[in-house]
Order: C-alpha cells, then structure tokens, then sequence
C-alpha cells in the first residue's frame, strides 16, 4: 500500500495535472510524436522541400522572432537555405535592404537609423509599429555581419512609396487600385524574385506571413466572399516543393471595433501540450488527431481539417510566454516628426475621421503621441486570463 501511494505521489508530481478525457487522444498522439524541437523540424522540412512557408502569429509577438533568430542563426540555414521573403516590408525596399544588410563594418548609429528607416517605410501606414520587425531586420543584420554565408532578405509586398502620395487621392489611387488584389501580388513578387534566385541554384527559401495570408487555400467567409490568401497562390506554383506550417497562437477576431481572442478547439490543444510540459515541438499534421481536426482558425463556410490548411506544427513557448510589443525608442526622431504628421493626415482623411484629424491641430495631443510613439510598450494577450482560464479547464478536474 506504501509504495503504491508512493507511485501515485510520483506520477502527480511528475504531470501535475489529472487528465481529462477530451485530452487524451491529444495527450496520447504527442506521447507517440519524436520530440524534436521546432527549430529541428523547421530545419528538417528544408531536406525534403525547398520551400518553407511559416505562418506568423499577431504581428506584435516577439517570441516567435526569437524562434525565427534560431532558425536564422543555425549554420544548416546560413550555408543551405539563404533566402527569406516576409509579407511585412513594400518591395520598393529592394534592393537597397537586401545590400545592406550585407554590408559589414558600418557605423553602430547609422546602422540604427538606417533599421528605423526601413521600419518607417515598410508599409502602407504611416509607421509600421510593431518591434519585432526592427528585432527582425537586427538579427539578420548581426548574423550577415559576422558569417561568411550571408542571408538574403526579401521583403515582397505590394508596391507603396510615401514619397509619391501628396493627398488622399493620391493615397486613395495606390491603396485601393495598385495594391489590390494585395495577396496575388505577394504571391508574385515572392515567386518573380525566387525564380531569379534559382536560376543562380539558390533553390531554397523561407517565406514568412502573417495568419490567413498562410493559407493553402482560399476561404469563404459566412456571407459568401471568397477571401484569397497568397499561400494557395505559392502552394499552387511550388506544388510538393513546399510546405506550409502553422505556429500555436490563439485565434483573434473582430469583436465589434477591437480584436478578440480564442483558443483553437476551444483550448484542448494548449491543454494537451501544458500536460505534459511541452514548450518546443514540431509535426507533421498528417497522421495526426491536430490535423485532423475541424479547422477552426477562422470562421469560414468551406468544410476543412487542419491538414487541408497547413502541413505541419511547430509548438513554441505557451501562451503566457506570448509578448506583443509595440514602438521604441527613436521611432519618430525630431527630423521625422512632420513627416509622420503628414502622413497621418492623410490616412485620417482617408477614411474620413474628421474628429481625429481636428486633434492633430491641437500641441499637447501631438506631443502626447510621439511620446507613446516613442515608448516600448510591452503587453500580453488583451484577455490572457480568459484564454488561461480556457485551458486549465481541462486539467483541472
């Protein structure tokens, strides 16, 4: 009898958690699954494929970019794979990011201000906010800096210059004409560029997008649109040399004006991972009880499974390790300060948000927004209590 409570005093302390039912084929199918990092299976993907397109969760999270800094650094990528391409970044930015984020031995503070160029011009807002893409842009500046084999980076979407829009028709004519269809365009530049890296046999890349615009297929939204997303574009072209993999995340949402968040199957997933300690996977959906599930990553009227949208997995970090990050330091610099404002402006007008635009005429408004501009503003998930919550509930019985 003692050792018996021994045992079961053991096995408690080891899980941590009772296992409810609705888990175990969860639990059980990662118990069969080789633990191999999400860096390895990444790594491992470009033996079989040349092409690895990785979905990204809320623009905002960092962590992922530290899995991302991993996969980069990795001798195997600097001397086999070379290439990156991100939906994030106008492609007017080729070629000159491309070249200097080769370029070595620069200045420390030009090559600052060189990153916050770059993060400033990236899109078609007025500012692209959201750190991790200066994070991004760093790290493949610090490793080309110290490596013989350098990273080509390859920003890939529609073409936008400020420097061209002087009004709001101006902005209008770009926003609503030349960037539509946005993600056939993506597609494209991402295809037009690989084409002229392979005929150098520079055959293998990894291509970086955000949520839907992952997706292997187009989606049919509840009231009957079709949604096209540049990953079925890419999957179409590049056929079995590539593969499409998803990263945990909770699902977001409009919530009438604000986003929302979800778990995906309503949190079994996350359950089944935190179960049994799992904190850095990667799988293939196929053959698997996650991909077999009902897709439900976005509410649409095609009837799908996970491993119709994606091919594999990678779990990286649980959720309350998810750090979204907003602005730093010296995002808008003194010299760049009317520029911002100009652009702003137009935006506001664009969709018309007259009381907006009225406060911009006011001083102690503008100062209090470069100020917020200005400071690193670190959060988690708006209702990451909620998503916990969702959860635990399944191991807590």
């Amino acid at each position: 009898m003692r050792n018996t409570l021994i045992l079961i005093f053991i096995f408690l302390t080891f899980y941590g958690f009772s296992q409810n039912p609705e888990i175990k084929p969860y639990v059980d199918n990662l118990r069969k699954i080789e633990k191999k990092s999400a860096k390895d299976y990444i790594l491992q993907q470009f033996k079989e494929h040349d092409i690895v397109i990785l979905c990204e969760r809320d623009h905002s999270e960092i962590s992922q970019y530290e899995l991302i800094k991993e996969i980069l650094s990795d001798n195997y990528f600097k001397e086999n794979v070379k290439n990156v391409f991100t939906e994030i970044g106008v492609i007017n930015l080729q070629p000159e990011i491309t070249e200097f984020l080769k370029t070595r031995g620069l200045d420390s503070l030009y090559v600052e201000k060189k990153l916050t160029e770059f993060q400033r011009n990236s899109t078609f807002y007025p500012i692209w906010e959201r750190y991790n893409y200066h994070y991004f842009l760093r790290t493949i500046y610090d490793i080309n800096k110290n490596s013989e084999n350098q990273i080509s980076y390859y920003p890939s979407d529609s073409e936008f210059d400020w420097k061209k829009v002087k009004t709001v028709e101006d902005y209008t004519r770009i926003y609503e004409i030349e960037i539509e269809p946005r993600d056939s365009l993506i597609a494209y530049n991402i295809i037009n560029k690989y084409e002229k890296l392979k005929s150098k046999n520079n055959s293998k890349a990894l291509i970086i997008l955000n949520f839907r615009h992952a997706f292997k297929m187009h989606t049919i939204t509840p009231d009957d649109e079709v949604v096209e997303n540049a990953g079925k574009y890419l999957y179409d072209y590049f056929g079995n040399k590539s593969v499409i993999i998803l990263s945990n995340r909770p699902v977001f949402f409009r919530k009438e004006k604000d986003w929302a968040y979800k778990l995906i199957q309503g949190g079994k997933w996350d359950a089944s991972f935190k179960y049994l300690k799992i904190e850095d996977i990667g799988f293939d959906f196929n053959n698997s009880i996650f991909g077999n599930d009902i897709f439900d990553l976005q509410q649409v009227k095609n009837e799908l499974k996970y491993k119709d949208v994606f091919d594999g997995f990678v779990f990286y970090n649980t959720m309350e390790n998810h750090n979204l990050i907003e602005f730093y330091d010296g995002l808008i610099s003194k010299d760049f300060e009317k520029e911002f404002f100009r652009r702003y402006k137009i935006q506001l007008e664009y969709f018309e948000d007259s009381a907006s635009i009225k406060k911009l005429e006011n001083k102690e408004f503008r100062e209090n927004l470069i100020k917020e501009l200005n400071t690193t503003r670190e959060r988690k998930y708006p209702n990451i209590k909620h998503l916990v919550d969702n959860r635990d509930k399944y191991l807590n019985d």
